[in-house]
């Protein structure tokens, strides 16, 4: 009994310590480099599906760091934390913000990272047909989204929706009928795992251009070495493999649509 009981207080330890330090975090770069925490969108094109930062943007993200001479801690997180951290944590930093003209000062404009569209999905087998006006009313109080420029779209046309940070599990609940839509970024569909489920795209809003951002508190002396190495030759070679280029075991099947 008094080893149940033992194991049972370990267990609660390491839930405990996990809950704090942040599921799937990890670091990069030079132990002795300047720290910096860099917080990653729970997207398939970024985290697999244990929310460990996919192998690609590591390779990438520690060149950055090495050139930089950061220690960066790569921490998946939702939305409205990555915002809170960076007005708080002079050395935070988001790996992927949508640049919109009411974002301009809340945040440090890094680098552009990646261009993609947001799209609306269904399951394979769903009826609608239509414009995206007539999908904005059939979607009301029947679609998931994450927190973001997401919830802002469906807001801006009074649309009642369920939050699901997690674009991977949103596609899924998609899928298996769960929810009868979802509003993701394009490039969650581009993941094997969401591009063999049965799902189709029927509706589609404009490209946005997603950002490196950082902490307007960052210091000078970081955010000068920072871009630099974002910018550099390799550094560039390496986003481009891992953000631009279809990930490991996608088909180029191309996403049904309506």
């Amino acid at each position: 009994m008094r080893h149940t009981c033992l194991r049972f207080a370990l267990s609660q330890i390491v839930l405990l310590l996990a809950c704090t330090f942040g599921v799937g975090a990890q670091e990069v770069g030079p132990a002795t480099g300047e720290p910096i925490t860099v917080l990653v969108p729970l997207t398939p094109r970024l985290l697999d599906a244990q929310q460990n930062v996919q192998p690609a943007i590591v390779r990438w993200l520690t060149h950055v760091a090495t050139r930089a001479d950061l220690r960066m801690r790569l921490q998946p997180a939702g939305f409205d934390r990555r915002i809170a951290d960076t007005s708080r944590i002079p050395t935070s930093c988001i790996l992927g913000v949508a640049r919109l003209p009411e974002r301009e000062m809340i945040v440090r404009w890094m680098d552009v990272i990646r261009r993609d569209r947001i799209v609306m999905i269904a399951a394979a087998s769903d009826p609608f047909k239509g414009p995206l006006e007539a999908l904005m009313k059939e979607a009301d109080d029947r679609i998931a989204a994450p927190t973001g420029l997401y919830r802002d779209i469906l807001a801006a046309n009074s649309v009642r929706y369920i939050n699901v940070d997690d674009q991977r599990a949103l596609a899924r609940m998609v899928a298996v009928g769960r929810i009868r839509f979802g509003i993701v970024i394009g490039g969650t569909l581009e993941a094997p795992e969401v591009a063999s489920l049965p799902l189709r795209i029927v509706g589609e809003l404009p490209p946005q251009e997603y950002w490196f951002t950082c902490s307007r508190e960052l210091p000078d002396k970081i955010a000068t070495r920072l871009v630099a190495a974002l910018n550099e030759r390799t550094a560039e070679s390496l986003r481009k493999l891992a953000l631009d280029e279809p990930p490991p075991g996608h088909t180029d099947a191309g996403s049904p649509t309506q």
